[in-house]
């Protein structure tokens, strides 16, 4: 049997198509387009002064920025946002991102996660960005040990990124149409009760579990819509309003199926869930997560 297959398999939820939106806050939404639009190369689909959306280029918003009321920046130790993913269809595009963070001086992270290849910086606000392209499926290991998707942390051949794009020339452009949001990561203040929320409740696969200090859920065998550790947060609590943070996740779900037996499970929870094509609920430390039929 294939590693795609002895996956699939195994997988459970089909809740979330993909994530359709992030939407954060920020103290300075010119301050921050200066990183989401100059550097990552996102479109600016609408700007306002307080608030603005972004793109890929042509494609449908999947960022939206909110200085409203905010003052400060985020707090690293608070739960909310680890980081959001940023996800470049080809490895040539992520280096053509490289690149621009390299040309605008930014401290870059970077990790290869067996599925992906990841860099990790921080925006003006010192909210979490992960940009990463996914290796193709039949090539991410199979199950193993109780990961339905086994991942790690290696090192990235920042060179060899860097190479497959067009180095120098990609400074100015923006980022490849098909750019998306792949993943959100949290920080929670128990792994336990997370896990508990998002594999029971909500009914995500747990793909993988580093010891007790965090997990990773997902629907449709992906390697992860949802991370959330406890690597700074344990015990935290929510980040003030008037700080920049995370405000919420918006998940597509493609089957009305999959949206009545969700509500049917937070009903069960004594949760309100009553809305035909959207539902609302907050996970045990007050993440407002959206689940929209589309």
């Amino acid at each position: 049997m294939s590693s795609v297959a002895e996956r699939e398999a195994l997988v459970r939820s089909k809740l979330i198509a993909h994530i359709a939106r992030v939407d954060l806050r920020v103290a300075d939404v010119d301050r921050a387009l200066s990183f989401y639009r100059d550097v990552v190369g996102l479109e600016v689909a609408e700007s306002d002064g307080d608030k603005a959306s972004l793109r890929s280029i042509g494609g449908p918003i999947f960022l939206t920025l909110d200085s409203t009321g905010v003052a400060a920046p985020a707090d690293p130790r608070a739960t909310g946002l680890f980081h959001h993913a940023i996800r470049f269809p080809t490895r040539a595009s992520l280096g053509d991102a490289l690149a621009r963070l390299v040309d605008a001086g930014y401290e870059i992270g970077a990790g290869d996660h067996l599925v992906s290849e990841a860099l990790y910086i921080d925006d003006p606000d010192d909210n979490g960005v992960e940009l990463y392209w996914d290796r193709p499926t039949e090539a991410w290991p199979p199950p193993t040990g109780g990961m339905l998707v086994p991942m790690a942390t290696l090192p990235v051949d920042l060179e060899g990124l860097l190479a497959e794009g067009a180095g120098r020339a990609a400074v100015g452009t923006g980022a490849a149409q098909g750019t998306d949001m792949g993943h959100v990561h949290l920080q929670v203040s128990h792994v336990g009760a997370t896990i508990a929320f998002y594999n029971e409740v909500l009914g995500l696969d747990l793909t993988a579990r580093l010891g007790g200090s965090s997990g990773f859920f997902s629907s449709n065998g992906y390697h992860h819509n949802i991370g959330a550790n406890t690597w700074r947060s344990l015990g935290g609590k929510p980040a003030r309003p008037d700080q920049a943070g995370l405000e919420r996740v918006v998940f597509a779900v493609k089957d009305q199926a999959e949206l009545d037996s969700l509500r049917a499970r937070l009903e069960a929870e004594g949760r309100d869930a009553a809305d035909d094509s959207t539902i609302v609920v907050r996970d045990p430390d007050g993440i407002e997560l959206h689940f929209t039929l589309v």
